[in-house]
């Protein structure tokens, strides 16, 4: 389809951005333009701003930034070419003519869609008749409400009368073939549903709509699980179970988790603590990391406590690494060996789940745990050798990291991890030994999973340098951080000395501005801490100059970090 730039100018002509984002966003004049709480990430103080006479959005506070397709890509999941159509549509202008092959593809995909819609209004009805008693009683052993059951469209397929209940519809054969809901038999030629006497999980896109099915045998049919099979509209590898009610939840503030079944996924988005999406049976892909990072910089994914749990683990890491760059990345939660989501609520509830949230994992440290107990680097009988191969090993996996900055960042940290462990080798701190064992993460030498430890102290070491470097780079914030930060136990010398210094400076000069506190703090005994704090490794870890970045995102990650350091610091 050929649409052009004067088509997207006459869209732009025709409708107005405050009003399309106005349909979800409060808007308020200020400032010569349009204000209002950003949708994309959860704030107190508008910081999101609307210039329709240039045709943009933008957010102070995370950076989200784009025009009217932009808008309706990011916030109803669309493609650029269903973005513009729907654009079209408002502004009464008919769409540019489509190329055969094109406008095919696209009735093709709406019809699927059509029938997946039919489908799970049928499954719907049968789960509420007499057919589906069993799978009712199924479903309330497992908890579900029926406001939940409704909530997530949940149906029972029969063994048969859908493929009747379609044709009535007018949707031929074809089509529901193509749909994954009928197959033809290879034996004597009939047609049969392809779901029989399952419990249904209807699979939507990113706008709500059925675009394929999960379901569960009730019964001892193999397999237990099943899925619809890949069509025009269903590309399991570009969808993830739950997304748009997690995209939902995410923009109200809470996290990301990432589960492996449905029940997860519907166990913890009922318990409100967290949004839920689950990859469709196999492991996470790109495209779905990808989709993750479109609504939240930090995902959690979850892992069982066992082997297996390890593996994926270790896999779901390697996949993400190359994809790593400022701003993005994922945490590891660690759950209790032979329970996943669902159980954790059923047996601990809430306070239980964010437990296992609150004890998630960074990247590295998770990569650091997990090879170090793949090389038993806890054993003190592990000789040099291993050491060296698991060194050789993290560097290798860090170089995979595709953005340069960051793989920069990344590998100064983990160099700053090998030193620590060298020097606790040599005994060169009290106590070192212990620490750089812990720093083994969740597994024991056999290679079992453990209840969560402390974090290591790099890690704190990390944040520590952060918070200094913003509130250096920013003084006028200091007077609403002053008491938190001097609460703060950094547990290294130099870091709360530094900090020391910065608090007696901006009490007693509290108009100091970046330029002359950074003079004031300039001595001998500050020089290399300083350096490390305005090193490259900084600047790439928030994707530019510390002292270029707004006020309202620096807030955003002193608010965080400085909370993070605190609960670590309560814990150890």
């Amino acid at each position: 389809m050929a649409v052009t730039a004067g088509f997207i100018d006459e869209l732009r002509n025709r409708l107005s951005l405050s009003d399309l984002v106005g349909r979800r966003v409060k808007l308020v004049p200020k400032g010569g333009r349009l204000a209002g709480l950003c949708p994309f990430h959860n704030e107190k103080t508008p910081s999101f701003y609307v210039n329709d006479a240039e045709g943009f959005y933008h957010c102070f506070g995370c950076g989200a930034n784009g025009d009217m397709i932009s808008w309706l890509r990011e916030t109803d999941g669309l493609e650029f070419i269903e973005a513009v159509r729907q654009l079209a549509d408002m502004a009464g202008l008919p769409m540019p003519a489509d190329d055969r092959g094109s406008d095919q593809q696209t009735r093709q995909r709406k019809a699927a869609v059509d029938a997946c819609e039919a489908a799970a209004a049928f499954y719907s009805t049968r789960l509420i008749g007499p057919e589906g008693a069993a799978t009712r009683r199924y479903l309330a052993e497992r908890g579900l409400t029926d406001e939940v059951i409704r909530d997530f469209r949940l149906g029972y397929a029969p063994r048969t009368g859908l493929f009747t209940h379609l044709q009535q519809r007018e949707l031929p054969l074809e089509i529901c073939r193509a749909a994954g809901l009928a197959a033809v038999s290879q034996r004597d030629g009939s047609i049969y549903d392809y779901f029989r006497d399952r419990v249904m999980f209807p699979i939507e896109d990113a706008r709500g709509r059925v675009i394929g099915f999960g379901a569960r045998a009730l019964g001892d049919a193999q397999p237990k699980y099943l899925n619809s099979p890949e069509s025009p509209s269903f590309v399991k590898k570009t969808v993830l179970y739950g997304f748009g009610r997690a995209r939902n939840m995410v923009r109200r503030g809470l996290p990301l988790m990432v589960v492996e079944g449905y029940m997860d996924v519907i166990a913890v988005t009922a318990s409100g603590v967290a949004g839920a999406v689950a990859p469709l049976g196999t492991a996470l892909g790109e495209d779905q990391i990808r989709l993750l990072w479109k609504i939240t910089d930090e995902p959690v994914l979850c892992f069982d406590g066992d082997k297996a749990g390890q593996t994926a683990a270790a896999r779901a890491i390697e996949r993400v690494l190359p994809l790593l760059e400022p701003g993005r990345s994922v945490r590891l939660a660690v759950l209790p060996e032979g329970q996943d989501p669902d159980d954790i609520l059923k047996t601990g509830g809430v306070d239980a789940l964010r437990r296992v949230l609150s004890s998630a994992y960074g990247l590295l440290d998770a990569l650091w745990a997990f090879k170090s107990a793949v090389y038993q680097l806890d054993d003190p009988r592990t000789q040099s050798g291993a050491k060296a191969a698991f060194w050789q090993e993290m560097r290798g996996l860090i170089r995979s990291i595709g953005h340069s900055q960051t793989r920069s960042a990344w590998a100064d940290d983990l160099e700053f991890r090998i030193a620590a462990m060298r020097g606790a080798a040599r005994g060169a701190a009290g106590g070192a030994q212990e620490r750089a064992s812990r720093a083994a993460g969740p597994y024991n030498r056999s290679g079992a999973m453990m209840p969560p430890p402390r974090r290591p102290k790099t890690g704190r070491h990390i944040q520590a340098r952060a918070i200094l470097a913003l509130i250096i780079t920013h003084p006028a914030l200091f007077a609403d951080y002053a008491e938190q930060l001097a609460m703060l136990d950094f547990h290294d010398q130099a870091l709360d000395g530094l900090k020391n210094e910065v608090i007696d400076r901006l009490i007693s000069a509290p108009d100091l501005d970046a330029a002359a506190l950074r003079h004031h703090l300039e001595t001998e005994n500050n020089a290399v801490i300083l350096n490390q704090l305005f090193g490259a490794d900084m600047t790439a870890r928030f994707g530019g100059a510390i002292d270029k970045l707004d006020d309202a995102r620096v807030r955003t990650v002193l608010d965080e970090m400085m909370t993070r350091l605190a609960r670590t610091s309560n814990r150890g």
